[in-house]
């Protein structure tokens, strides 16, 4: 590390930068300065887009192996109607691809 990275202290930074190393830690931030170093190459994605295959695969498992129709699916996980049974054809299409048997 940098003499004077090492030397830095939560006291020392501002603004975002003290934000950001007050929740994932001094040492952790300093890894990210040293390892982006101000390129602007870091970006960091909205929690909702990262889960988002996770819900889906709750909606689904919901859907057809717990009974709840696409109204209360919707309702549940806020979503329309019909973005849920896009949603469910898709995962479906998914489950399909999974159990293909292989040709010879």
């Amino acid at each position: 590390m940098d003499k004077f990275l090492d030397e830095l202290t939560i006291e020392d930074l501002k603004g975002e930068a003290r934000e950001l190393a007050e929740t994932i830690g001094l040492d952790a931030f300093k890894r990210l300065v040293q390892a982006y170093n101000g390129t602007g190459r870091l970006y960091i994605p909205q929690l909702s887009r990262i889960t988002a295959p996770i819900r889906d695969r709750h909606i689904y498992e919901d859907h057809k192996h717990g009974g709840l129709d696409v109204p209360k699916l919707a309702l549940k996980y806020a979503l329309t109607d019909a973005y849920t049974r896009q949603i469910i054809k898709e995962r479906e299409k998914i489950e399909k691809r999974a159990v293909r048997p292989v040709s010879k």
